[in-house]
Formats: structure tokens, C-alpha cells, sequence
């Protein structure tokens, strides 16, 4: 990928696999002469040809660990007293408490025990990652081992889409994965019956604002999303912006469930103007049709 300025401004270092402790120290050249650190690696749903998947071995554990392992290199070395903010990348699923409030605002935690008895290892990991972080930053601050000015932020979003960065260079082969994998589906293979039940959207590159904002201003929880929508105008949005999305039945039921309500004074505070759903889903068709993948 070519990026501006790349050759001055990104240096790029590998960790290795997360879950490899012999490449303990990893994150000590990185980190070096830096006053922000934001976290936003975990593994989501790895591959692992020749054995069959694990969640806890090939997620929750190497997740868990991983992000041990950056708090501790931050503690032996002298970043401690140089990295004035810390922002983890967490998750909408560390926010989901069951039974679901009228309205959810960052007040609101998932219980990790419940969604690891349910084999929910990524929202069990998005869940912990941000309990260790939010414990070890009110920990070592007390015992005086970060900046005085030091701050946590975590910013949870829900599902990004929206075009990647250098996707549309000329060359580049784009196979769409994760969240964007999920929404090329919906519109390549369709649902046949839109499900009662709402989704909610944030853009990338508004995702990625907030977390700058929130690593030179935050401190505390933001969500990060845009309302949410039933699936009837979700898939009716969709079928108005690409005719060709496969035919779908809407939900008809007398018991169709109001979409989740949020409270997002915090995120608004951050200082970010984020778009529509309609504009998001918009912008991600868009960018399918320029790669020419939708018919």
C-alpha cells in the first residue's frame, strides 16, 4: 500500500504471533519515544489449517496475553513515564448487557463469564481486554508508574464497514474479510427473510477519527456507532441503493422489536461528525461497484 508521507511517518515493526511467548520484549523497540499507544490488534476468527479451531486457544488466550504483555513492556522500561495516553480498541460486545436497557450508555458492561459459557470468545476477549486495561491504568496510576497526565480511553464501536485504505490502488487484488466479508455477503447472496431483530454501523474512517480524538483528549468509555436500524430498512436501504440485491421477504410479525436505543452525549463529546447509516451503507456499495464485484 502506498500511503502519504508513508516513507517518514510509518514505520512498521512485526510482533510475531500474539501468542508466542519466546517473543517476549516485542513491543519495547515499537514503543520506544512514543506518548500514545493505542491498542487495537486482537484475533477475531484465525484459520488454522491442519487443526480444528479453538476459540479459547486461538482467541480468548492469545488476546488475553497479548495485551498483558503491552502493559507489562510498558512498566519495564522508561515509557512509563513518557506514554501519556492509552486507547484500546474494545468493542460493542463489552457493552451488551442481558437483559438490554431502554436506553445503553458506557455505563453498561457483557458479563464475560456468560459469554464464555456461550462460546462468545471475541466478545468474552473485547470484554476483558478493556476490564485489564481500565485495572491496570487505575492501579499503576495510584502507584505512581505513569504520567502524571496519564489517560485510558476505549472506544467501542459496532459494525465497521466502509472502504479500506488503499483497496481501489491500481493493482491491489481486494478479497473482502471480516465485517466488510460479512456486508459483501448480504448483498452478493442475500437474506431471504429480513430478521426482527436492529443493527447498528459506524464508517472506518469516522471509527478511526474518534480514536484520535480520543487519544489526544479522552479519557473513559465512547461508544462508537450511529444509530441503529430494524433489518426491514436496513435490506430496504440496501435494495434502493444496489437493485441488485437478491429478493428478501420483510418482517411482518405483530411483535417487531424497536431497534436498540443508545445514549451518545459521550461520543458526541469527542468532537467527531459521523455519518449516516444510509451514508455508510452508501459509501460501502459504492466502493464494491468501483472494484466492479457487485453485478
Amino acid at each position: 500500500l502506498k500511503l502519504p508521507n508513508a516513507s517518514d511517518k510509518l514505520h512498521l515493526f512485526s510482533t510475531g504471533d500474539m501468542g508466542d511467548k519466546s517473543l517476549a520484549g516485542r513491543y519495547m523497540k515499537p514503543l520506544a519515544n512514543c506518548e500514545a499507544v493505542i491498542h487495537a490488534a486482537t484475533p477475531l476468527a484465525p484459520k488454522v489449517s491442519g487443526r480444528e479451531y479453538d476459540g479459547e486457544r486461538d482467541v480468548l488466550n492469545p488476546g488475553t496475553e497479548g495485551t498483558h504483555e503491552l502493559l507489562d513492556t510498558i512498566l519495564k522500561s522508561e515509557l512509563g513515564s513518557s506514554i501519556q495516553s492509552l486507547v484500546l480498541t474494545s468493542s460493542m460486545s463489552a457493552a451488551a448487557p442481558v437483559p438490554e436497557p431502554p436506553i445503553k450508555d458506557e455505563s453498561y458492561w457483557s458479563d464475560d463469564a456468560v459469554q464464555l459459557s456461550r462460546g462468545n470468545y471475541y466478545g468474552c476477549l473485547k470484554t476483558r481486554q478493556e476490564k485489564i486495561c481500565l485495572e491496570w491504568s487505575k492501579t499503576q496510576m495510584e502507584g505512581g508508574k505513569l504520567a502524571a497526565n496519564f489517560r485510558f480511553s476505549a472506544v467501542c464501536p459496532t459494525m465497521i464497514i466502509g472502504p479500506p485504505v488503499g483497496a481501489e490502488e491500481k493493482g491491489y487484488s481486494y478479497t473482502p474479510s471480516g465485517t466488510m466479508g460479512s456486508f459483501y455477503r448480504w448483498i452478493t447472496e442475500g437474506k431471504e427473510q429480513a430478521p426482527n431483530d436492529s443493527m447498528s454501523f459506524i464508517h472506518v474512517s469516522d471509527c478511526a477519527a474518534m480514536h484520535i480524538a480520543a487519544m489526544e483528549n479522552g479519557s473513559g468509555r465512547y461508544f462508537s456507532l450511529v444509530e441503529s436500524w430494524h433489518w426491514n430498512d436496513i435490506l430496504t436501504t440496501l435494495k434502493e441503493l444496489h437493485p441488485g440485491l437478491p429478493p428478501f421477504k420483510l418482517y411482518e410479525g405483530g411483535d417487531i422489536i424497536t431497534p436498540t436505543q443508545f445514549n451518545l452525549d459521550r461520543m458526541y463529546s469527542l468532537g467527531v461528525e459521523v455519518k449516516s447509516v444510509k451514508e455508510i451503507l452508501s459509501d460501502t456499495v459504492g466502493f464494491y461497484e468501483r472494484l466492479e464485484m457487485l453485478e
